[in-house]
Parts: structure tokens; sequence; C-alpha cells
């Protein structure tokens, strides 16, 4: 059984990511940063993370609440959920990143 990644590690892999996908410099990526105006991303770079942090943390997320959340340390924590779910529940806890 894998270990449950702390917050710091999961936060950590969003700003990897963001950095290889998008080409954000890491100084850039705050807790408070807003994925429209201070992160500025495109649709399409957007979609290629969101595929990229499922495969990272092996959760399914939803789209919808990922672009509700807009701000990087609520994006942190959603994640961070849907990785505890996982861990706890298996299949059945990816289901719940859709509530």
């Amino acid at each position: 059984m894998k270990t449950l990644p702390t917050r710091d590690h999961v936060r950590g892999r969003l700003v990897g990511l963001l950095n290889e996908i998008a080409g954000i410099p890491v100084e850039r990526i705050t807790e408070g940063a807003t994925v429209e105006e201070d992160l500025q991303m495109q649709s399409v770079v957007f979609v290629e993370l969101q595929v990229a942090m499922e495969e990272e943390f092996d959760i399914l997320i939803d789209p919808l609440r990922v672009v509700e959340l807009n701000e990087f340390s609520a994006l942190v924590d959603y994640l961070y959920e849907c990785t505890a779910a996982q861990h706890q529940g298996g299949d059945s806890a990816r289901k719940q990143a859709f509530s």
C-alpha cells in the first residue's frame, strides 16, 4: 500500500507540473495565485495539467471543480483531499472527486 503524500508533497508536485507543462516560473506560483489572472494558463494547457494531475496522483478529478477553485492553494487542498480519499477507499473514492 502506498503512503499518503503530505499536503506539502502534493503542493511541490503541482508546482513542478505547472512549471513543466505550462512553463510558469516557480517564483510566480504562490498560495494565492489565481489560475486565470496570475498564472494566465490557456485552456489547452489547463487540460494537459488536469490529465497530468490525474496521472501523477492516481486520481480522477472533476474538471469543473478545478476551474471553480481557480486559486492555487485551493487546488492543492482539492488534490490532497482526492488523494487522501483514494488512499482510504480505492476506486470508490475516485468517484467522490466528482461530488
